[in-house]
């Protein structure tokens, strides 16, 4: 386990910045080591090791799951978020978590909402190309497809929007 004693003693030539310090007195207080860290953020230990020792920044799309873990503000981990955060031009004000005070600063995730609309949008043109190509190839198949979506998904979910119309796609295809 890193404290912030033996993350000084590895970085002589300079001084910790104060978010790896918060990181490491974070772990500390959670009592989590770098594996444990890294295997929850799906990175290797040796960036975490990184992001503790001040070598590297914790990145701004990492924080807030990060925070999240270690039970501490994002934006006292990385300087990064913390820019994001708190720029104006970010939007959508949303706040941290569900226990946050009413007065506390909310932060501002609209770049995080960008990127989740670009994924969801890059799905939907992927499944449209796969449902497409289904129903001209293998139409029992898409029929099959069809009738485990309707036993599997919720009703409310099948009855609108994208899935109800790849439903449609499906049961054209499958005859």
């Amino acid at each position: 386990m890193n404290s912030i004693a033996s993350m000084a003693a590895k970085t002589p030539t300079s001084t910790p910045s104060k978010e790896a310090l918060a990181l490491a007195a974070a772990m500390a207080r959670a009592q989590v080591n770098n594996v444990s860290v890294a295997r929850h953020m799906s990175v290797s230990d040796g960036m975490v090791s990184q992001w503790v020792t001040g070598r590297r920044p914790v990145p701004a799309e990492k924080a807030a799951r990060l925070g999240a873990y270690l039970d501490v503000d994002p934006r006292s981990i990385s300087a990064k978020f913390n820019a994001m955060a708190s720029s104006e031009a970010m939007g959508n004000v949303v706040p941290l978590r569900a226990g946050q005070a009413e007065g506390d600063e909310p932060l501002r995730h609209d770049l995080v909402i960008r990127r989740l609309e670009n994924d969801v949008d890059s799905l939907r043109y992927a499944l449209s190309a796969l449902v497409s190509v289904m129903t001209v190839h293998r139409p029992a198949e898409a029929s099959d497809v069809a009738k485990t979506i309707r036993k599997h998904v919720p009703a409310r979910y099948v009855q609108q929007g994208f899935v109800q119309e790849l439903l449609q796609a499906l049961d054209k295809g499958g005859g």
